[in-house]
């Protein structure tokens, strides 16, 4: 499942007026994604968790946003906007 599939016929709220525990990982995931389109910081601040292509960081050593263009042994490679390696 992705952080963007839905459970299928899956109740959205159980007995107790709390997301059941299907659509609680999917809010779950969903919150990871919204937090890490906000973040910032220094270049050695940048995420090593939570990795994936595309992901956005604004870089306040740099001054610009930087993305994360591959990812292989859990290591992130970081471009530009103009595809250059940062």
């Amino acid at each position: 499942m992705s952080g963007f599939d839905y459970p299928d016929n899956s109740t959205l709220v159980g007995d107790d007026k709390m997301a059941t525990a299907p659509w609680a990982g999917v809010f779950s995931r969903w919150h990871t994604i919204i937090l890490s389109a906000q973040q910032s910081g220094t270049t050695a601040q940048r995420p090593t968790k939570v990795l994936w292509v595309g992901r956005r960081f604004y870089d306040t050593t740099l001054g610009y946003p930087v993305w994360v263009h591959s990812v292989a042994g859990g290591v992130a490679t970081w471009h530009n906007g103009a595809g250059a390696v940062v």
